[in-house]
């Protein structure tokens, strides 16, 4: 069985996922690992949502 993935949903908020465009983000909150000396140290940035509604 294959998966065919239409687009990035990681850059969809949560609530354009769940259908209610009203109370978009407008703005995601995403972890990425830092560059410091440790492996659990993440970086938290904000992205654009990237649905369109």
């Amino acid at each position: 069985m294959e998966f065919k993935i239409e687009n990035d949903n990681s850059r969809i908020c949560w609530f354009c996922k769940k259908g209610r465009h009203t109370e978009c983000m407008k703005k995601i909150p995403v972890d990425a690992m830092s560059e410091g000396p440790h492996d659990c140290a993440f970086d938290t940035k904000l992205v654009e949502c990237q649905c369109v509604h």
